[in-house]
């Protein structure tokens, strides 16, 4: 994993992709077709899962739930070696924020404050309808959902769970948005423990940013006028006493020539879902999504200053130290996947 912080906004382009790519992936899914079936249909009615010509009956229970169990490992293994890539860029609930604030942003801009209000207001609730009947088509074949006449595979349980799922796609999404992650989300209060300090995550560049504040453009970066990088403990004082001011009381006065690369914009809090200020230090309850990154890559390569501020890595290669891929975490999660696919494999033999 690099940890080059780019100084032009690539990887918004490349997130937005990404996310419009697994969207569009789980509304088309119930649509596919394998050998005149629904390639993906876990009917629960009929008893028999079907995966892309891969049918599981009731007596294939075990398989099913050994294939959980390896997906379930697997996001164990990535998160470990990779951070939170899933969080930051394919979990529903991401990728649904994302959907949202794009329709808000984008009617914002073409309409009035209030009829872009009342429109957005509308898409978000058709797109959390189309999503309710997309999710119910998983469950429940698609063509008897919108097939003609559309009243002949509708039921009351399926009305329900139809409203049920839009609802909480809206709510989510529209609403309660970051407290899922911060609140809800039984997995982001279980990633504390798959990483270790060598699994990468958003980190600050102190040494180069601090003392913060804001200066002419004009004077350079501290490598350019020569100031250069603080020792790390040095950085640290500064970042606590930004951090926690009523504790450590108010930050000394500098010379514009002295201070950091960060001009305290505040950019990468503005552009956080969470609203974290990643400069205090690694955040709990930080996605990874890398929105904090382009923003601080952004303003950086406006102001002349280099690279951005904002890097994702691991400590132990902030610090200086070579990655270290494989640890006892890994071996463990690693050998795990590997006996679950093995056995998998024998049960398929």
């Amino acid at each position: 994993m690099s940890c080059a912080a780019p100084s032009l906004p690539r990887p918004r382009r490349w997130r937005g992709a990404l996310s419009a790519t697994l969207l569009a992936l789980f509304y088309v899914l119930p649509w596919l077709r394998w050998d005149g079936r629904q390639a993906l249909l876990l009917d629960l009615a009929a008893r028999r899962f079907d995966l892309f010509g891969w049918t599981l009956w009731p007596d294939d229970i075990g398989m099913l739930l050994g294939l959980l169990a390896v997906l379930a490992v697997g996001l164990a293994l990535l998160t470990h070696l990779a951070g939170r890539v899933w969080c930051g860029h394919a979990c529903p609930q991401t990728l649904w924020m994302r959907a949202f604030d794009g329709i808000a942003r984008v009617l914002a801009q073409g309409l009035p404050p209030r009829a872009a209000t009342l429109a957005t207001r509308l898409c978000w609730v058709l797109l959390s309808l189309w999503t309710g009947i997309t999710f119910v088509g998983l469950f429940s074949p698609i063509h008897g959902l919108l097939g003609l006449p559309a009243a002949s595979g509708w039921s009351g349980w399926k009305v329900f769970w139809v409203l049920f799922y839009a609802g909480t796609t809206y709510g989510n999404a529209g609403f309660l948005r970051e407290q899922v992650c911060r609140s809800l989300c039984p997995f982001a209060r279980l990633q504390p423990l798959l990483t270790d300090p060598h699994t990468p995550r958003m980190l600050y560049d102190a040494p180069r940013g601090e003392p913060r504040g804001a200066r002419p453009a004009a004077l350079g970066g501290v490598q350019a006028r020569g100031r250069g990088l603080l020792d790390p403990v040095t950085a640290q004082d500064y970042v606590f006493r930004a951090a926690h001011p009523l504790l450590a009381g108010p930050m000394p006065t500098f010379s514009a020539d002295r201070l950091g690369d960060c001009t305290d914009c505040a950019a990468c809090v503005t552009a956080c879902p969470m609203q974290l200020d990643i400069r205090h230090g690694p955040q709990a309850d930080c996605l990874a999504c890398g929105a904090c990154l382009e923003a601080c890559a952004q303003h950086q390569h406006r102001a002349g200053f280099g690279p951005g501020l904002v890097r994702y890595c691991s400590p132990q290669v902030m610090a200086g130290q070579p990655p270290r891929w494989w640890r006892t975490r890994t071996t463990v999660l690693a050998s795990l996947l590997a006996a679950l696919l093995a056995c998998g494999a024998w049960r398929l033999c």
